[in-house]
């Protein structure tokens, strides 16, 4: 882990850590240990890793040149598209609500005009048995 520390420039451990150079020459000629969340917070700011700092599930996480760079995607996210993305969930969530609310409406909708079409055929029938009866009045009394 030392050899971590001697390739990072001093200042640059300074400006990350705020430590002093006294104790930043002390990690590095090996005479004072260097604490594991220095160390973690080097290898997330130099080598953009974010498992060093957040952990095992963060793998393949890194960060480079202001961009957080995920496994399965080839481009970075920005802090505006990580946002959006928790927008676009939302709107996802919301869209999903109203169709599921538009199906059962068109359902309820269906079963009207099932129960319409039901009733247009019984007064179709009733139209062709009452026109026959009528012409069977006009025929018997004619």
């Amino acid at each position: 882990m030392n050899d971590f520390i001697t390739s990072i420039n001093s200042q640059l451990i300074e400006d990350v850590t705020g430590e002093s150079q006294k104790i930043i020459k002390q990690w590095k000629k090996g005479t004072r240990k260097v604490p594991e969340s220095a160390i973690r917070l080097l290898k997330l700011f130099v080598e953009g890793k974010a498992d060093a700092l957040l952990g095992k599930d963060w793998e393949g996480y890194y960060f480079q040149k202001g961009l957080l760079y995920v496994p399965e995607w080839r481009n970075g996210f920005t802090a505006h598209h990580i946002r959006s993305l928790f927008w676009r969930s939302q709107q996802v969530a919301s869209l999903t609500r109203e169709i599921n609310s538009l199906k059962l409406e068109l359902e309820r909708r269906d079963g009207e005009i099932d129960a319409l079409e039901i009733k247009a055929d019984f007064y179709r029938r009733q139209v062709v048995l009452e026109s026959r009866f009528g012409l069977i009045f006009e025929r018997s009394f004619s």
